[in-house]
């Protein structure tokens, strides 16, 4: 088996399954004299939690991954370049969003929303092999959809033509729908800070009722020792 193979079939594991499984294919693969092979998949790592539902959503809902991505690159084609309209992209990107979030739970927000303005991100998508969530890297890829200024020979920027009439005036850069990822991105960040109180009170609870056990364990255990006399 090629070795983009096997590391692709370890990515598509449980999460449970993937250390034993990558540790017994770097030996086969070590016993079998490719030593290079065997280093590069020992050195594979196991994906975080949010990283595997990613992988999971994309090796299951591969047509509706690949819809939310070209929403995503019409969504910027409109806002950038004027090509369609925005509202409707607008609107189609957050339902492909939607119906993702649906299947693959708030885990997979994050990632999502890196690829939908990176072009590399959503390569990384696709290949369905992350080890951890992808991060949105700012707005390097949605700049590139921008209308590019001239530049002179001598480096400088070129002032640009006057529009012919206010009708054919170049569209402007619309903020709003990065406003939206940015408050969805808040409201994840929210939703996983009470998440992250909710499991430290539970946590607390828990230590506060294994004190008690304890104690009435000590307490029976006197009451037994008095019992036989000890």
């Amino acid at each position: 088996m090629a070795i983009d193979e096997i590391i692709d079939r370890l990515y598509g594991l449980p999460l449970a399954e993937f250390t034993a499984a990558r540790n017994e294919a770097a030996r086969e693969l070590r016993k079998a004299g490719e030593r290079e092979a065997a280093e590069r998949v020992k050195a594979l790592r196991k994906p975080t939690a949010a990283a595997g539902a990613v992988n999971r959503l994309v090796r299951e809902q591969r047509g509706e991954v690949e819809q939310f991505l070209q929403a995503a690159v019409a969504l910027r084609d409109a806002q950038f370049s004027g090509k369609g309209d925005l509202a409707t992209a607008t609107r189609q990107e957050h339902e492909a969003l939607g119906r993702l979030l649906a299947t693959g739970g708030e885990a997979v927000r994050q990632t999502l929303l890196a690829a939908a303005v990176d072009d590399d991100a959503a390569r990384q998508l696709r290949e369905a092999r992350l080890e951890r969530e992808l991060e949105p890297r700012g707005f390097g890829t949605l700049l590139a959809h921008a209308p590019q200024a001239a530049v002179t020979p001598a480096g400088t920027t070129a002032p640009q033509p006057a529009p012919k009439s206010p009708e054919r005036e170049a569209p402007k850069p619309d903020d709003r729908v990065a406003r939206s990822r940015l408050g969805d991105a808040e409201a994840a960040l929210t939703a996983a800070e009470t998440e992250e109180r909710e499991a430290r009170r539970r946590w607390e609870v828990a230590q506060h009722d294994l004190e008690r056990a304890r104690a009435a364990v000590d307490t029976a255990q006197r009451d037994l020792d008095r019992l036989h006399g000890r």
